[in-house]
């Protein structure tokens, strides 16, 4: 490679090379003559996009390079926890109150246990501007089961965006949040097989640079499609790593909360040997019940959460069972008709039991009630 050769022509990631050229180094010559680590604290770089300029100035050293853990320590403080709408799920996060930029959360749970419904209400609170403690981004939504449900969506978006109302009045902030502007905030991509999903997972890439406001990733589910296009275990495994591992990368490089919607499978114990698990439940027959996909996939999420509901009370429990800043705990929460709330919030709208705010989008009863019954199930 020409010392004199420009640093424009350099083959780097759009973000990189924004950085780069705004530095004002000219020549790959005048980022030579700085040593790779000085680059990364000049140009505020990520371990990964430093190991990125690293191997196209010097490509025959070492693949790898460090940063002092006060820049990450930095960093991190600057990125925005995305809330769930309710204060007990989000203290499951730690002092991050929120789900955490940077990691990947999985949120598993049996059918209608509430998954869709706060990766929904996700979508919706990643676009909570900053006046308000938000991330003021945008969110997508990859779909795998034909969960989402844009009415619900824009059920949630009404009653955030008459909280956020208030708040911008208060804030003296002009900008107001309307329903119309959160549901143009989300991102819907409808994926039908495995080989979709991993193209979209490395198309991802090229989405967030080409959109920087990009802050929450959903994908609902993980399971799905593996669990019903493989038969060969070896290989779902591979590629579901794989997945998770790209998932990492791009969730550190751009500070995206990535969200893992999963579903639970019965595990036979031979000899009938049960585990006790904060993961797992047991079911009748010496079986029990846990996360779908196996412990590899477990391992490469940095928080998981199980979700349950009890038909008979509609009570709803959140409990973490794996966390590297806080011990296993479960709290509850409710469904309303606006979305995501605390039990204590929830006195009076609970799902099913639709509400006043649905007076929000004008809907008639009779519909609101059949739209009601169908959330129930997903």
């Amino acid at each position: 490679m020409s010392a004199s050769r420009p640093a424009l022509t350099l083959r780097l990631s759009a973000g990189l090379k924004e950085k780069v050229l705004r530095s004002g180094y000219c020549t790959v010559a005048d980022l030579r003559s700085v040593p790779i680590v000085d680059l990364a604290a000049e140009l505020k770089l990520s371990p990964e996009q430093a190991r990125e300029l690293s191997h196209q100035l010097h490509p025959a050293s070492v693949s790898w390079v460090s940063v002092a853990a006060i820049q990450k320590l930095e960093q991190e403080a600057n990125w925005a926890p995305i809330t769930t709408s309710s204060k007990a799920l989000d203290s499951l996060f730690g002092s991050s109150q929120g789900v955490p930029p940077g990691k990947i959360t999985e949120i598993c749970g049996l059918a209608g246990s509430g998954k869709t419904q706060i990766g929904l209400q996700l979508c919706i609170n990643a676009q909570i501007p900053s006046y308000a403690g938000g991330a003021g981004g945008t969110a997508i939504f990859v779909d795998t089961e034909g969960s989402f449900i844009a009415r619900r969506a824009a059920q949630m978006a009404a009653a955030c965006s008459e909280r956020l109302g208030h708040l911008a009045q208060s804030a003296g902030d002009t900008t107001i949040a309307t329903t119309d502007s959160l549901m143009q905030g989300i991102q819907y991509c409808r994926v039908h097989s495995p080989v979709e999903l991993i193209a979209m997972a490395r198309m991802l890439n090229g989405i967030v640079q080409l959109n920087s406001k990009t802050k929450l990733i959903v994908i609902d589910s993980i399971a799905f499609l593996f669990r019903s296009n493989f038969s060969d275990v070896n290989t779902r495994t591979k590629l579901v790593t794989a997945l998770g591992r790209q998932l990492m990368t791009l969730a550190r490089e751009y500070a995206i909360a990535i969200v893992i919607m999963n579903h639970m499978t019965t595990k036979v114990e031979s000899h009938q040997v049960q585990r006790a698990s904060g993961m797992s439940e047991h079911s009748s027959g010496g079986n029990e019940v846990q996360p779908a996909l196996g412990d590899t996939w477990g391992n490469l999420c940095t928080h998981r959460i199980r979700l349950s509901y009890s038909h008979s009370n509609g009570r709803r429990n959140a409990k973490l069972f794996k966390s590297p800043t806080i011990h296993e705990q479960s709290v509850p929460f409710q469904i309303g008709s606006g979305g995501i709330m605390d039990v204590e919030d929830a006195s009076v709208q609970t799902l099913g039991s639709p509400a006043s705010d649905d007076l929000l989008l004008g809907y008639d009863p009779e519909e609101a009630e059949l739209l009601w019954d169908e959330i129930d199930n997903t």
